[in-house]
């Protein structure tokens, strides 16, 4: 395999983990909604998930970006055309969900400004934004598409040496002020770690450093990817992590992304159609895989408390409701727009293209 693949949508480790990413998140709420979020390494479990997201995209960002200077406007076009339309759909959802049904909703009180807030991926505590819980994320890839336009004129490496630059000196500036504003918090947050650790990963994927660490190296990765992964599973679930504690959670995120593409690179990754599948749709699956479960467990929760039967019955309703709700969203909206978006480039690229005089 080329050292300098064209896309890292090639990938299939990449795609594989995108699917196990949202699972993760998944089965975190599948299994702690009705428990009132009890059960702390699932709750781990998750956000480790959500690392793994964080270092894929910091992976493909830095790949998709090329050797040398790119576009900026394309390239946050195409980023828009990815991210935004599909979450403003979620986030139109539960806005809608919140005005008529309050009571399922715990936190969520709709307003204009929350609202507006959310869709330009300002972060705020009154009034909340995002609206939509798992919105959180992507105020941080917002912010990372952007950060990584705005060095477009740098060539890859150098790109990443200064975006990790920066990035770092962020979360350093946070961790010595502990800023207070939600939008300082968030964009000094050690969340950020995660984007230049696949940033990083994807120049060692670029210059072949991966595809040349063999068997000793993929057990190596292993051992880390267990360790890290477990110190972190079974580490106090809290909202704000230590900043030691955020470092072992993109190590474990690292590795498993790591361990991925070292196995695709030896060629021992197998090609499976169904886990293929999900990973295109983990973005669907994961924006909106919450509205079934939640609702599911809105009905079910009362029977569910009473039975252990009936509640494993629920977890894996919850389980296969939150990824059909993923797949529908993604046949009926995700991929019939990402076609148009598609049709569109190639239709421009057309009328631009120079006439060869008959």
């Amino acid at each position: 395999m080329s050292s300098r693949p064209s896309a890292a949508a090639s990938i299939y480790s990449i795609q594989y983990l995108r699917a196990i990413a949202a699972l993760a998140v998944l089965v975190d709420h599948a299994l702690n909604i009705p428990v009132n979020n009890q059960l702390s390494v699932l709750i781990n479990f998750g956000r480790l998930g959500v690392e793994v997201f964080f270092v894929i995209s910091g992976f493909i960002i830095t790949v998709i970006g090329g050797a040398g200077p790119f576009n900026p406007i394309t390239f946050l076009r195409r980023r828009i055309e990815r991210i935004v339309p599909i979450y403003w759909a979620a986030t139109f959802v539960v806005t809608i969900a919140a005005l008529l049904l309050p009571n399922l909703f715990k936190t969520t009180v709709v307003t204009w400004e929350g609202l507006i807030k959310s869709l330009v991926f300002i972060p705020s505590e009154v009034p909340k934004a995002p609206l939509l819980t798992l919105g959180w994320t992507l105020n941080f890839e917002a912010f990372f598409y952007v950060a990584f336009a705005f060095l477009f004129f740098l060539s890859s490496e150098r790109r990443t040496l200064v975006l990790c630059g920066v990035l770092g000196l962020m979360v350093l500036f946070g961790q010595i002020a502990d800023p207070q504003n939600a939008v300082l918090k968030v964009y000094t947050s050690p969340s950020l770690i995660g984007f230049c650790a696949g940033a990083l990963l994807a120049q060692a994927w670029r210059h072949g450093l991966i595809q040349r660490m063999g068997a000793l190296g993929r057990w190596a990765t292993s051992v880390a990817g267990i360790l890290l992964s477990a110190w972190y599973l079974t580490a106090p679930a809290t909202s704000e992590l230590p900043i030691g504690t955020h470092f072992v959670l993109t190590g474990a995120g690292l590795s498993i992304v790591m361990l991925g593409l070292q196995v695709e690179a030896a060629g021992l990754m197998p090609k499976f159609a169904p886990l293929k599948l999900l990973g295109d749709a983990s973005y669907s699956i994961y924006l909106f895989h919450y509205f079934a479960v939640g609702l599911l467990w809105a009905v079910m929760k009362s029977a569910a408390a009473s039975s252990a039967l009936v509640f494993g019955l629920g977890v894996i309703l919850t389980l296969a409701a939150g990824i059909a709700a993923g797949l529908a969203v993604y046949f009926l909206l995700e991929k019939p727009m990402m076609t148009m978006f598609q049709r569109r480039r190639h239709g421009l690229a057309a009328s631009v293209a120079p006439r060869t005089a008959v």
